[in-house]
């Protein structure tokens, strides 16, 4: 993924001091480090878990996206129209924001990135009568590094307005909701990747069982099949999944339509930008877990070649996994 970033402010969230601490001037992405920090916070946005959506030009959000144009004071309003909503919860905690213009293949996006802190210890040289004092200190506002997602956040395109979001839910007057997304960015987004796949594979699961199909073969139908319905619509099709899966069994095929269509799973659903790279990524491989304690990680070509691996029923009952036409074997530690 080439992330190219144009410009970013960092604004400062203590909750114990009040107000937003709004920075004037953009960080300095000339430093190599800050830019590989904000390039990697932005890339773990692009992820099964983000939920999709687009922006209504209408809401507050859409006015300050459409009305301003520097980016400093588009940033500045992005993160007190968040506060507003944020400084409600009584126990959202303390955290900078990362406001950021990118371009991704040319296009251009912005990120507003959400970084809570959490504690950790260094080291803290004295210089006291007696002489050097070193020392343990406890920090109170340390970031997450650079592999970690983003507690919350949201990329929006600049020239469509679709977005895609992460988000958690934080306690308002007692009870727990997702603010970020119905009242920041005022949406409802469309289910994650990852939700609609796990719907998808409990509903292929429980019309599977009643048909007296085994559910691990049942799930690595749905796996294929998602990926092969994405790869070729760039969206997931339930009607092509349950074809994929069901094959001529029509009676499950419209149930798990119907059961599919109960839990969100839509076709006309917005998904994230990349989502064919994801779900190529995310969900080609089966993983199993034997009874005897044994695990494997399958490529899915690999699983369904009966040339590369076959299970095979005994008549007690029992399955044999058969791995055939193995070169070579190697050992990880």
């Amino acid at each position: 993924m080439d992330i190219y970033l144009k410009e970013a402010y960092l604004h400062i969230v203590d909750r114990q001091a009040g107000d937003p601490v709004l920075s004037e001037l953009p960080l300095d992405l000339s430093k190599d480090y800050l830019r590989e920090y904000i390039e990697k916070k932005i890339a773990k946005m692009y992820s099964p878990q983000s939920k999709a959506g687009q922006i209504d030009l209408a809401s507050d959000i859409g006015q300050i996206l459409t009305q301003q144009t520097e980016l400093k004071m588009m940033s500045q309003q992005l993160v007190n129209l968040w506060y507003q909503s944020y400084q409600q919860s009584e126990e959202a905690p303390s955290c900078d924001i990362i406001v950021a213009k990118y371009e991704l293949d040319t296009t251009p996006y912005l990120a507003f990135l959400k970084l809570n802190y959490s504690q950790g210890y260094t080291h803290f040289l004295d210089q006291t009568e007696e002489g050097l004092y070193n020392q343990f200190i406890l920090h109170q506002a340390i970031l997450p590094n650079k592999t970690q997602k983003v507690d919350e956040g949201v990329i929006i395109n600049l020239q469509t307005y679709d977005f895609q979001l992460l988000e958690k839910r934080y306690q308002f007057s007692g009870e727990k909701k997702a603010y970020f997304s119905t009242e920041f960015i005022a949406q409802v987004p469309s289910l994650s990747l990852e939700e609609n796949v796990k719907a998808i594979k409990k509903v292929a699961s429980k019309i599977g069982s009643e048909f007296a199909d085994e559910d691990y073969q049942v799930v690595a139908k749905v796996k294929q099949a998602i990926v092969e319905s994405i790869d070729q619509n760039g969206y997931i099709e339930p009607k092509e999944i349950a074809e994929s899966v069901f094959k001529e069994n029509i009676t499950a095929q419209l149930a798990f339509q119907e059961k599919v269509a109960e839990k969100g799973v839509s076709a006309a659903a917005p998904l994230i930008a990349n989502v064919k790279e994801v779900s190529e990524k995310k969900y080609n491989k089966q993983k199993l877990k034997l009874s005897n304690g044994i695990e494997m990680i399958i490529p899915m070509d690999v699983y369904q070649d009966p040339n590369l691996l076959e299970f095979v029923n005994q008549p007690d009952g029992t399955i044999s996994v058969m791995i055939k036409n193995v070169e070579d074997i190697s050992t990880k530690l």
